[in-house]
């Protein structure tokens, strides 16, 4: 039996409005089952998901792993989409509560296997390093806020050069180009998460990972204020009139922005390409360049107001980097006070008890 492929996506991300979740995009509303873990720091709901996640890849499952943003090597969810199952890590700061008890949503609460009585001892430092890692977080918002108002202004500097009829005709003839032959029927969906993240270790994007395999692939660059994502908006709406199901992906400093889509039905995806995710456009099926749209005469004249701007994002970009970073290194300290104290066998059976359970829908299919 050949082994199943993994895919990987955000459901979250660090953002300048705070951590903002599309974790209600995880798995569709007609799930099989959602198990929501529970528990603190260190109590294994990451390696509890990898393993199911592993033993379901051998058996020929194509699964999805939902990537934490503030550590990418860790799991926030798992989805099985072919047995329509997830599981998701429902603590803060992206807590999720069970929807429909019992028929489709339950809790899986690891907090059971950890020994309350020595926990206890650590209150004190663990409420101190659970402060500081939220002070982190803060301040990482703030530089992520102000990096934003810095780019926006980036952004109207270009826009003051832009050409929207030549943006407008560009925008018709993609669409044309994807839908000429696509007939209306019904009205599509759209499921929304991230495909790149603000990360401890920097920016992390999983675009490959989205668009691999996609027959088709328009790869959309430009600078900031050229009308990529109006391109794409304009894309998803005409999909999702046609009766097409879409996947939606937007971007971490602006997170009701398009990034990305892709239409299954179509084998099309649309990428954009620009820092901190630019792409090769070796196997673009066509590369739509909206700097095409900008003045030039007027560009070099607010070349000083663009390069101020530019600088001085990256620089506040970089700072809420730090930030994050400064605060995962302090949950890592915190969960040192968690690890030693969790019956980590215990987790072990109850991972090997959802596994039953997860296999037994298979049969039912």
């Amino acid at each position: 039996m050949a082994e199943g492929k993994i895919r990987h996506l955000f459901p979250g991300g660090n953002t300048p409005q705070g951590f903002f979740s599309y974790y209600d995009y995880i798995i569709p509303t007609d799930a099989t089952r959602i198990f929501l873990l529970k528990g603190g720091p260190g109590v294994g709901k990451s390696t509890f998901m990898k393993k199911i996640g592993q033993t379901l890849v051998e058996h020929g499952y194509d699964i999805e792993h939902h990537h934490c943003s503030s550590d990418p090597n860790s799991l926030d969810g798992l989805v099985i989409p072919a047995l329509r199952v997830a599981l998701i890590d429902g603590t803060a700061p992206h807590i999720v509560d069970p929807k429909h008890p019992g028929c489709v949503d339950e809790i899986l609460n690891l907090g059971e296997y950890w020994n309350e009585t020595k926990l206890i001892h650590n209150k004190t430092e663990i409420i101190a390093y659970t402060k500081e890692i939220n002070r982190r977080f803060q301040r990482a918002y703030r530089m992520l806020k102000s990096a934003k108002a810095v780019y926006d202004d980036w952004e109207a500097a270009n826009c003051e050069a832009m050409n929207y009829n030549l943006a407008n005709q560009k925008t018709a003839s993609i669409i044309e180009l994807i839908f000429s032959n696509i007939t209306t029927v019904g009205y599509g969906k759209k499921r929304k998460l991230f495909a790149s993240a603000i990360t401890p270790i920097g920016p992390v994007n999983y675009i490959d990972s989205i668009s691999t395999g996609f027959a088709k692939r328009y790869i959309i660059t430009g600078l900031p204020g050229t009308g990529k994502a109006t391109l794409l908006a304009k894309v998803a709406d005409t999909a999702i009139a046609k009766g097409l199901n879409i996947e939606a992906f937007f971007c971490p400093l602006d997170p009701i922005k398009l990034e990305h889509i892709l239409i299954p039905a179509l084998d099309t995806a649309l990428i954009t390409s620009t820092p901190p995710h630019n792409q090769s456009f070796n196997n673009a099926t066509a590369v739509i360049d909206m700097n095409d749209c900008l003045d030039t005469d007027i560009t070099l004249r607010l070349e000083p107001v663009t390069d101020y701007d530019r600088k001085t994002f990256w620089e506040l970009f970089g700072k809420a980097g730090a930030y994050i970073h400064e605060a995962k290194k302090l949950h890592d300290e915190l969960e040192t006070y968690y690890i030693p104290n969790i019956n980590f066998n215990g987790v072990d059976v109850l991972r090997v008890k959802t596994l039953a359970r997860i296999s037994s829908y298979a049969a039912q299919q």
